[in-house]
Parts: C-alpha cells; structure tokens; sequence
C-alpha cells in the first residue's frame, strides 16, 4: 500500500507539472492569537447580551473599531489591559468590571471612591463624603463646590473618561465619567481644589478607600432598646450570614433594629441575601424582579429561615456605597415591606452580571445580562428611599442613624 501511495502521488505531480497553469487559493497560516481576539469578543458580547446596549449603540461600533485598531497597533511589552478598560469606559456602567488590574488602571466605581459630586444648578457639588475615606479625611464637606482635580477642570476631567463621543448628550456619561476620574488611577495623586465655607481650598486625598473592618458585621445596642448591625463590604462571604445570627440573637428583645448597609460597595452573591432577608418573614415572600427580557419577568421568592423570626420594625440605612448585593437587600426589605429605608440613591450598579472570559489574555469580564427591579417594577439602580436625606456625611455626624434612632423612639 505504501509503494502505491508513493507511485500515485508521483503520477499526480507529473501530470500537474504538464497542465496548464491555473490559479489555486493560497493556504493561509492561522492567524497567531492576538489582543483583537479580546477586542472582538468584549464588542460581540456586549452588542449580543448587554442589558443595557440600546443606550449606547450609537457609539458602541466606533469604540470597537478604535480599540481594533488600538490592539492590532499595541507594541510588544505594551498595555494590553488599558486599552481594553478603554472599550468598556465607553460603556459608562459601574457594574462592568475584569477580574484583575495594574498600577495605571483606573479605581471602580463605588468600592474606589470616597466622594460623589453632582450638578447641581451647572455647579458640580460634592453631594456624598464615604466616611473614613481619603476624602473625609482630608477635611472635604458635603457642599463643597468643585473647581478642579489634579489641575482640570470638571469638565476636561470627565473628558478623560470619555474616549468615544456620541452625537447624543448624556448627562448620564458624563456624571459617571467625572466621578470615576474623581477615583483616579492606582499610581497618580488626587489634588483638589474646591470651594468650601466660601473659600477655596486644595486638599491631597491620598488613597480613598477607608481601613477594611476584619469582622463581616458590626453591632452595637443603641439607647438600650434599640438594635443596630452594620455590614461590612462582606456581602459575598459565607461567613456574614453566622456573624449576622449571632448578632441577631443578641438583640431578639429589643424594640427596633437598624440594619446599615452603606459601606457594601463590593457586592455579594443571593447566597448570603436571602438567609438574612429570611430572618425577617414569616412565609415565603417575593423580594426582587428579575427582567430577561420584554416577557420575562420572574419575582425572586425566598423562604423563612432561622429558628425565629425578628417581628419589631426594622430600619435600613442605605447611600452611595451600597452596590449590587447591598441595593438588592435594600430594595428587598422594601418591597417585602418590612424595612423603612432612610438615606439617598445608592451605588446604581445595574442588573446582574455574567461573565465572559476574553481568549488572549485570559481575564474575565463582568457585565449585566439581564434587569433586576423592585417588586413595584422600578429598575434597581434608579430606585430611591422615600425618606431622602444626606447618608453619607464624611466623619461629621450622622445624620442617617439619628433619623432612624429618632423614628424608631416614636
């Protein structure tokens, strides 16, 4: 068989040798693996399965083939990462994240933040201070009027951020871009200038994020009568659920309890939610909505669990920090109308997230698939406390837990 199969491959080249010369395709090589490969599948995923695309898809193709050509340019030793955290900048979503980062790359959106400004007015206001933050420390105080960081102004500051213009003005965008920049990246001071008390002032903020608490929650017995539980941005450990019961029981008699969830900026998993929310009802009882599509709406149902049930009325704190996980708590105490929720809009992280894991680099990106909404079917990241008031006063007083101290001695 071996000598037929040499005797006939010799035939066919003697015979291709006397034929006219005609044109064959040329195998190519496959094509070497490469940071466009990333590219493609951010733009792929996003315009397929991002539950929030129909804002930005206007701009999306232009941002796409900017960041192709960025990659297909990108010098060896080069930043891979940054030119792929430029894409997504222009998607202006704080709950789209990958799962690792460098020295130059920029702090998310809440968890990397110590201060929040608004417009107010065409004045851009510092309406938020995270407690124990650079910020707060550094002395800035809800009021201050912005007037520029690290020597631009707020409106070249958001510009940034903004890499991809689009032909629609989105104050939007441009309130998520001022802030994020506001967090800076990891390996560049933070200089501001503001106007406080009518003069105006430079502050260095250093590091924003405040000291990590070891414990998952942190409680204390205010007034005597009143029970108070804090969480500590550990939303995603299994842990917090014992530590939370073990706090819990502590309080069982008392006439009230304030639950804090104003510094849960990192998220969690339902894992931990709903055991806690759990405490709290005697029957099985929907506490969010989660939105696939146009006609797919599922309440999210959760059951009892410990051995008794908290039945005294309950306050929740919730501000700027308190991201995913914390806001769907929050939403879930109120919706199950079992929590009167005192502060002001929250982190705004949109949806839940799925992964999808880039084939170059290897790293994963987090973006929301699908909608989840308060069981009044107001999206999660647009809802508010009906009772408004500053949440997050810096290290002045706090004038969250007093109105709930104060509503709850009534």
């Amino acid at each position: 068989m071996r000598l037929f199969s040499i005797s006939v491959t010799a035939i066919s080249l003697a015979c291709a040798a006397c034929a006219p010369a005609v044109d064959r395709p040329v195998q190519s090589e496959p094509a070497a693996p490469s940071l466009v490969m990333d590219v493609q599948t951010i733009c792929d995923a996003v315009t397929s399965s991002y539950a929030y695309y129909d804002a930005r898809a206007e701009h999306w193709p232009l941002a796409c083939e900017n960041a192709r050509m960025a990659a297909e340019g990108l010098s060896e030793g080069g930043n891979a990462l940054g030119i792929l955290e430029i894409l997504i900048d222009d998607l202006y979503d704080p709950h789209i994240s990958m799962n690792t980062n460098n020295q130059s790359s920029p702090r998310l959106l809440p968890s990397g933040s110590d201060l929040w400004v608004d417009n107010i007015d065409g004045q851009f206001v510092v309406t938020a201070v995270r407690p124990n933050g650079g910020a707060a420390n550094s002395g800035i105080k809800i009021g201050a009027e912005l007037l520029s960081f690290n020597g631009l102004t707020p409106s070249a500051l958001a510009a940034t951020r903004i890499h991809t213009e689009s032909t629609e003005t989105s104050p939007d965008r441009n309130l998520w871009a001022l802030n994020a920049a506001l967090a800076g990246p990891r390996d560049q001071p933070r200089v501001i200038e503001v106007r406080q008390n009518g003069d105006p002032l430079l502050f260095d903020l250093g590091s924003p994020e405040p000291p990590s608490v070891a414990d998952p929650v942190s409680s204390d017995r205010l007034d005597g009568e009143i029970g108070y539980i804090r969480f500590n941005n550990r939303l995603g450990d299994g842990a917090t659920v014992s530590a939370f019961n073990s706090a819990l029981q502590g309080f069982r008699s008392t006439n009230g309890l304030i639950i804090d969830l104003r510094d849960t900026p990192g998220g969690g998993n339902t894992d931990v939610a709903e055991p806690i929310l759990g405490r709290f009802i005697s029957e099985p009882t929907a506490y969010q909505k989660t939105v696939l599509d146009s006609a797919t709406e599922i309440d999210r149902v959760i059951r009892p669990t410990g051995d008794w049930t908290y039945e005294q009325p309950v306050i929740v704190l919730a501000g700027r920090w308190t991201g995913s996980m914390g806001e769907g708590m929050t939403i879930g105490f109120d919706g199950m109308q079992r929590a009167t929720v005192i502060g002001s809009k929250m982190g705004r992280l949109a949806g839940g997230t799925e992964p999808v894991q880039l084939p170059y680099t290897g790293v994963s990106l987090w973006f929301p698939t699908y909608d989840l909404r308060h069981l009044n079917g107001t999206p999660r990241h647009l809802w508010e406390p009906a009772i408004s008031l500053i949440a997050d006063n810096g290290n002045e007083k706090d004038l969250a837990l007093d109105a709930a101290l104060a509503r709850l001695q009534e």
